[in-house]
């Protein structure tokens, strides 16, 4: 019975490991799936900008080559109409003499004709006709004007992902623990020497095996490493293990992360060894007492101990940590009688000794840990693992390691028996003073510690003050300061801080000016700090930059032209503030320049670098913000003290924090839409203009009922359409398109519209397949509201024709959404807009079409089946 009970406790110790592990995995894929989604959503941002500066830079250059082209063809012009002016006035005043000479031929006197005729000569020798070079000055040739780029098109065709290193591998075996330090050593699978360098990544864990995705601490990051070993000291091992993994880099990019691999490094415990002390040492365990008689009285024991061999040999063996023999002890019978028989604690010897103390791991006396200190004997440190007196010597021996022995040579005798006779309150001032020293090492090295890990260390100028002398604290504390002084109007955006503000949001609240003994915040490692600069609201730019260098930071400001004037000539080259870095030391805080739209919300600019901006004044693609424009709601502000500093914050910082990874912005094509309507006339007619105003009432009343029901939704079909071409509704498309994604779909949507005045027009389909909903507006503008369905890899909406029950199925590419203005409001759009807009409506999107087929002519319009006459009054709702 009880041999089965254990086997089957066996067993089911064995299923819950396994269950552990296999639980451990299933969190480690989510997280990986998740990742996979963030990274990728994150290099296709990357994409776009290395794209967007492409196109960028073609678009410079192409303007360059346009103007180079315009000029010459300015140059010959000009050449040739002053040639053509001139030759007109001597043509004029050819005809004028012609003319004259021919009426001389009529005068019959000889007089009048003589002299008719030497004006005619003299004319004629200084007429301009006859000065003038009848060869065009400029040929209409331009093909020195011409370009092939037909190589730049071959190379741009070679374009391709940049080369990624492959994943390191760990050695465990050639990996070392120990003296409170841990060496990882790895190699890579093959020869690669296009390797920079290598990112060592090290978390502390409780749990063996593979890294654990949940109740794990964060991944500490060691970078620019140059070789395959690394080793990490200064370490408390305060856990069972560690985790480590490490990634190789190009000049370029990471490659991927090793295999994990989990490291042992429990704690050790002390004490000290008595078999391999001096006779008149009484050792206990961590204690040492002086017995001046214990050398007598043991001698003749030690010795029988010494002949029998076996047994003190092998606990001999027991504490020496290799074959090194421990110093031959000697008979005290030569010495001189001890001035006092009694037992007292440590003043029986006096020594003063400068040199090395080793931590050893007492049961595999392994060399763990050694520094250099003074010590005045008696002190005896009770992690002085091997402690001998070589008596016939004269010295102090430690065992430093297994083949090297640390020696210090005893005192003058006169000295020693002076020392005899100093009494026990000296001895214990002495023990006190020796034991505060050790304390402050303890303290130091406490500091080190955090400021490696943390950067937060004990301040030397604020007592008890942990982590206030940081560089992160220092340089927030100042731009702070130069904020306040100079009425900025910031407040904190710092994803990072903000996640730990909120988790502690009551605490922070609760928290006075200087009442905070420890930086938990601004001190935490990172590059940059994150601020927003309410651009409307800052009334004194100027001087901000001189002012804030005289305190010692290195300021960037990043202009870019104002994208809300590019459809206006006289002011389209006007250009804004969009990002300001400014650098103190080695951290950099970011100030994203917040400006007020027309829909009530708050927009910010790609930060995008010029050409003579340096590209290595900070790790600029580490930046929280500026990869690509973002819209946000406007946030009410609070004040709050964090780390001792008084800063403002979003009220609700969740609901900035979920904004932060959803606010691409994408603007209106103002450029393009003056085109459009540069070819093709806006219809300024009193109906269009009336419809124009009576949808973009329903568009906001729409937009404010779904936005009460927390739905996402994007302009869709024909709406869209007209944004993306002429940013502004399409007069004669008759209503307003919408999508939603069906999972947003909620049940109180149609009551939701019905109670905001919209009465529902017609319901097609249902939640499972082809949902449509319609509401009737005002003025006979009606609202479609369309349900998209995600597939693997497209996405699609219905349609049904009521009268046959015929099923429609439109299809499109995936798409993400991003934020845009129109019609005065922040609303969503397909990101993907050109795939979106030319699979509804063909590549000849840009052509006005008044007559559409919703059934035949869009492109991406299928078939899907019949609706079954005996669902025709579920999916088939006409009011």
């Amino acid at each position: 019975m009880d041999s089965q009970k254990e086997a089957l406790q066996r067993i089911i110790s064995t299923l819950a490991n396994k269950n552990d592990e296999i639980q451990n995995f299933i969190d480690t894929l989510n997280q990986t799936l998740k990742g996979v989604q963030e990274n990728s959503s994150n290099i296709l941002s990357e994409l776009d900008e290395e794209f967007d500066s492409l196109y960028s830079i073609l678009d410079e250059v192409k303007e360059r080559m346009i103007n180079s082209i315009k000029q010459e063809q300015a140059r010959k012009s000009q050449e040739l109409q002053s040639q053509l002016s001139q030759c007109n006035n001597a043509l004029e005043n050819s005809e004028e003499l012609l003319e004259f000479a021919t009426r001389s031929l009529d005068i019959k006197e000889t007089e009048e004709f003589s002299k008719a005729a030497r004006q005619i000569k003299d004319r004629v020798t200084m007429a301009s006709a006859f000065r003038l070079s009848l060869k065009p000055k400029v040929s209409d040739n331009m093909t020195h004007l011409m370009v092939d780029f037909s190589q730049e098109r071959q190379m741009l065709q070679t374009l391709k992902f940049l080369p990624v290193p492959k994943a390191p591998e760990i050695d465990p075996v050639e990996c070392l623990v120990a003296d409170n330090a841990v060496t990882v050593t790895w190699r890579m699978p093959e020869e690669d020497n296009k390797i920079d360098h290598f990112i060592l990544e090290y978390r502390k864990t409780n749990f063996d095996g593979l890294p654990r995705v949940k109740d794990e601490r964060c991944w500490d990051i060691i970078d620019n490493i140059k070789g395959t070993e690394y080793t990490l000291s200064g370490l408390r091992f305060d856990s069972k293990y560690m985790n480590f993994r490490v990634r190789a880099c190009n000049k370029a990019v990471a490659g991927e992360c090793s295999d994990p691999v989990t490291l042992e490094t429990k704690a050790l415990n002390f004490s000290l060894d008595s078999s391999s002390s001096h006779l008149n040492l009484r050792v206990e365990d961590t204690c040492v007492e002086w017995d001046p008689t214990g050398g007598k009285g043991q001698e003749s024991k030690v010795k029988g101990k010494e002949n029998k061999g076996s047994a003190s040999v092998t606990s001999l063996k027991k504490h020496t940590r290799s074959g090194t023999p421990s110093p031959k002890r000697t008979s005290v019978g030569s010495r001189p009688p001890a001035v006092r028989g009694s037992r007292d604690r440590f003043t029986g010897e006096s020594y003063t000794v400068l040199g090395q103390l080793s931590f050893y791991d007492a049961n595999s006396k392994q060399l763990l840990y050694s520094f250099k200190t003074k010590f005045t004997q008696p002190v005896l440190p009770g992690f002085m693992k091997y402690l001998f007196v070589h008596e016939k010597q004269d010295y102090l021996l430690i065992q430093k390691d297994e083949t090297n022995w640390v020696t210090f040579k005893r005192q003058p005798n006169e000295h020693h028996r002076l020392m005899n006779r100093i009494n026990k309150n000296v001895i214990l001032a002495l023990l006190t003073l020796t034991s505060s020293a050790f304390l402050l090492f303890q303290l130091y090295y406490y500091k080190h510690y955090l400021s490696a890990k943390n950067g937060a260390g004990l301040s030397k100028s604020k007592g008890s003050r942990i982590g206030f002398d940081s560089i992160q604290w220092r340089a927030v504390k100042k731009f702070i300061m130069l904020t306040s002084s100079q009425n900025v109007p910031v407040f904190l955006i710092d994803p990072l801080i903000l996640e730990l503000i909120n988790k502690n949001l009551e605490q922070v609240k609760n928290t006075s000016h200087g009442s905070t003994s420890e930086c938990n915040f601004f001190c935490v490692p990172r590059d940059f700090t994150a601020f927003a600069l309410q651009y409307h609201l800052w009334k004194n730019e100027e001087g901000w930059f001189r002012i804030a260098e005289n305190m010692g930071f290195q300021c960037l400001k990043i202009e870019s032209k104002d994208p809300r004037l590019d459809g206006i000539d006289s002011l389209s080259g006007t250009e804004i503030p969009l990002h300001y870095i400014c650098k103190l030391a080695m951290h950099a805080i970011h100030v994203v320049v917040f400006h007020e739209r027309s829909g009530n919300y708050l927009w910010h600019g790609h930060l995008r670098l010029k050409g003579n901006i340096d590209k290595k004044f900070v790790p600029f693609r580490k930046l929280q913000f500026g990869r690509y424009p973002g819209a946000f709601d406007r946030p009410e502000l609070q004040q709050i003290t964090v780390d001792g500093l008084e800063v403002l914050i979003p009220k609700d910082p969740v609901h900035f924090l979920e904004e932060i990874p959803h606010s691409r912005f994408i603007e209106c094509r103002y450029k393009e839409a003056r085109a459009f309507f540069q070819q093709y006339l806006d219809d300024s007619t009193v109906e269009a203009v009336a419809f124009r105003k009576s949808a973009k009432e329903l568009l906001q009343l729409a937009a404010k009922t779904l936005k009460k029901l927390g739905v996402r939704f994007w302009l869709s079909s024909g709406t869209c359409l007209g944004w993306y071409r002429q940013c502004s509704i399409i007069p004669y498309s008759k209503d307003v398109d919408l999508g939603i994604f069906i999972q947003d779909y909620q049940s109180n949507i149609i009551s939701a519209f019905q109670d905001a005045g919209l009465p529902l027009k017609h319901k097609f389909g249902k939640v499972e397949d082809s949902l449509e909903l319609s509401f009737q507006g005002k003025d006979d503008v009606k609202l479609d509201i369309f349900f998209f369905y995600e597939e693997t890899d497209h996405m699609w909406n219905g349609g049904t024709q009521a009268k046959t029950g015929k099923k429609f199925k439109y299809l499109f590419p995936r798409f993400t959404l991003c934020w845009t203005e129109f019609v005065d409001m922040k609303v969503h759009v397909p990101c993907e807009t050109i795939e979106y807009i030319e699979a509804n409506y063909g590549k000849t999107w840009q052509i006005p079409v008044k007559t559409w087929d919703w059934k035949r002519s869009p492109p991406n319009v299928q078939p899907n089946g019949v609706w079954p006459i005996s669902e025709w009054d579920e999916v088939i709702q006409l009011y």
